[in-house]
């Protein structure tokens, strides 16, 4: 396979991986892309003191002073004249009275400022059920938008806990979408209940504020959200930004510890700081230990419910509601593809060695999954723009890791075939340990027990010189190949094969029970097999060729020799000698298998096997060696009565006299 090809197929095996997944696990990447919005809003909090929405809390101190809640309606509407006194702008409940009680119609003037003056309005907190949790009809609910019907940017509901009726004409809900997690990050803008429909209590306080109702269109341009709601009186030129459910997003850029808290029991009291009221918003909810008003948020587990609002007021009074644009899927696809054809081209090119390949793509996959999510908190720090980042950095993470594979691949592939290619020149145990080690300058080999085989063609030189190269190259690629099929089949190694001769080992590093038996048995299909396969030279007035095998047992260095940039494998010692010098004798003595005594010592005549029967030709002396000693040869070779075997004693006889 090319290359090419080959890095294409990873790239759509990473892609299919990244399908495959995002149909699998939809939700886990939305949660993915969700919890890393968490950790850049934590990321991102401004701890200056925020001073424009002021949380009046009823906490454990207020139901200390005033008593368990729910406390009496005539006490609610004492605090909301407190308020009014103060000189807040608007005051905001996030609270729900659902049925009638003793000081509703007090409570209910001063909601409404009919029974004192310098009154700010007021807006009730209701509750809706997204979720089909419940289908309940509780109290009555208020303030619904102009019109009937439900706008397509509205979210449905299914069940209200409303005010009770009367109670007061103002009021937005307060009913958050809760991820999969648990967690509150979005809220309705508006939500349709029964053909009506209700805006947020964030919404339904600056309407009150600016006097005209909110109304929702579709955003203008790519580069707008889906749906954009507007409150041009009490925020000009600050469109709010929806999603395609019509949800807001909220920003959670403000410290908790910037927001002013006061107690509700201090406000009764006429405790509160004048000049911190002095108008502001005002969210009255609670936080006190058993009124369950506690969510999971961006910036902690446990955060009281008004905090939500407190944030989401502020984002829109800054103009800083983070908004999804329509453009989205193609800024996520284009992220994924500029970043994949950077893989790509790192895979192909030269920035990256091939051998650093397999590790640094995967490494620049996630580096590209971690630009991508810094592009993303970079987007919602500074233009308040939310752009899923899990679903393209998943896709370029695992573009990267196929990559890597295929690179890892290929390289498992080309160590193979260099394993393969330097086995053919060497032993594969000699190949496997210079793969599997770095160079070294020094010697490696060890002392063992082995039979040696040497082989060569007789009168090949004579034969090179009246042929072409091409047709000696043919005799000895036949040569090679036959003997060596035939050592590797009686358990030995191929040591070296240079010129016109082989040299083999049995034993050693490759283990091979009864070496002499089966060196000598190599020694005589390599004589038959390869002798018939050499050409016929009688009618080209050259010397017959023929085969000689020298076989010997003993004590031989086995190993690696050389400089750590150029080093040779071979077997060394006087039975490396003797098997030499055996083979170079076969000439002479016209027998083509010559063994020493160290595999007659070895090799007992058996029954089962008669070719292997060794007979003593003599004691004589070989070149290079300071002692003489028994040649043996197979007695089925030639026959004693044949006139060459009476020519071949004749010459034993002489050697035996010079020795």
């Amino acid at each position: 396979m090319g290359p090419l090809k080959r890095k294409l197929i990873a790239i759509l095996a990473g892609v299919a991986a990244w399908g495959l997944l995002m149909l699998a696990v939809p939700q886990a990447l939305h949660l993915a892309s969700e919890r890393g919005t968490d950790l850049v809003w934590r990321l991102l909090q401004d701890s200056k003191p925020e001073r424009r929405v002021v949380i009046i809390d009823v906490d454990d101190d207020s139901l200390a002073q005033v008593g368990p809640w729910p406390w009496p309606r005539a006490t609610l509407a004492q605090l909301i004249r407190r308020l009014d006194d103060a000189g807040v702008a608007l005051k905001l409940l996030d609270i729900t009275f659902p049925d009638q009680r003793e000081g509703s119609d007090e409570f209910s003037r001063a909601l409404k400022g009919t029974d004192h003056g310098n009154a700010s309005p007021s807006v009730l907190g209701q509750v809706f059920a997204l979720r089909h949790e419940s289908t309940l009809h509780v109290g009555n609910p208020a303030g619904a938008l102009p019109g009937e019907g439900c706008l397509v940017s509205a979210f449905p509901g299914q069940g209200v806990i409303a005010n009770a009726a009367g109670l007061h004409p103002v009021a937005g809900h307060i009913s958050p979408v809760i991820d999969a997690d648990g967690v509150v990050r979005k809220v309705p803008a508006v939500v349709c209940y029964a053909g009506r429909n209700y805006p947020a209590l964030t919404v339904a306080g600056l309407a009150a504020l600016g006097g005209e109702p909110p109304h929702v269109e579709p955003g203008l341009g790519l580069r707008g959200p889906v749906w954009q709601l507007r409150l041009d009186a009490a925020l000009p030129g600050l469109p709010v930004g929806l999603d395609e459910q019509g949800l807001l997003r909220v920003p959670f850029r403000v410290s908790r510890s910037a927001f002013a808290s006061v107690s509700a029991g201090d406000v009764l009291q006429g405790k509160a700081p004048a000049s911190l009221l002095k108008g502001s918003v005002v969210l009255i909810g609670a936080s006190a230990f058993g009124l369950s008003d506690v969510v999971p948020t961006a910036l902690g587990a446990a955060v009281s419910g008004i905090e939500v609002h407190a944030q989401l007021l502020v984002g829109m009074l800054e103009g800083r509601i983070p908004h999804t644009p329509q453009a989205a899927w193609f800024v996520q696809a284009g992220a994924a593809g500029v970043l994949g054809l950077v893989l790509f081209a790192l895979s192909s090119g030269q920035p990256l060695h091939q051998r650093r390949r397999v590790v640094l793509l995967p490494l620049m996959g996630l580096a590209g999954a971690l630009a991508i999510f810094a592009c993303h908190a970079a987007a919602l720090a500074w233009l308040d723009i939310y752009i899923s980042w899990a679903q393209p950095a998943l896709s370029v993470l695992l573009v990267g890791t196929a990559l890597g594979i295929s690179e890892h691949a290929r390289s498992l592939h080309v160590k193979d075939r260099i394993y393969e290619n330097l086995s053919s020149y060497i032993p594969s145990q000699v190949a496997e340990k210079i793969a599997l080690h770095a160079p070294t300058g020094e010697i490696e080999a060890q002392r063992s027990q082995v039979t040696i085989l040497a082989a060569d063609i007789r009168n090949f030189s004579a034969y090179c010189e009246a042929r072409a190269p091409e047709d000696a190259a043919r005799v000895l690629h036949r040569f090679y190949k036959t003997a060596s099929e035939i050592v590797n089949g009686q358990g030995g190694v191929v040591v070296e094969m240079v010129g016109d001769s082989l040299l083999a080992v049995f034993g050693g590093p490759r283990p091979c029970l009864d070496s002499s038996r089966h060196a000598l048995q190599a020694a005589r299909q390599i004589w038959l097999r390869c002798g018939e396969e050499l050409p016929n030279t009688t009618g080209q007035g050259l010397e017959p060729m023929a085969i000689g095998v020298g076989v010997e047992t003993g004590t031989a260095l086995l190993g690696s020799f050389g400089a750590a940039n150029r080093r040779v494998h071979t077997v060394l010692g006087q039975t490396v000698t003797m098997a030499l010098r055996l083979r170079d004798l076969t000439g002479d003595l016209a027998y083509p298998i010559l063994a020493g005594p160290g595999v007659a010592a070895l090799v007992e005549p058996r029954l089962d096997e008669p070719d292997l029967v060794l007979k003593p030709l003599g004691t004589f002396l070989l070149p290079g060696l300071l002692h003489s000693g028994k040649i043996f040869t197979l007695t089925t070779l030639l026959k004693p009565s044949a006139e060459q075997e009476q020519q071949t004693l004749d010459i034993i006889r002489l050697h035996s006299i010079s020795a």
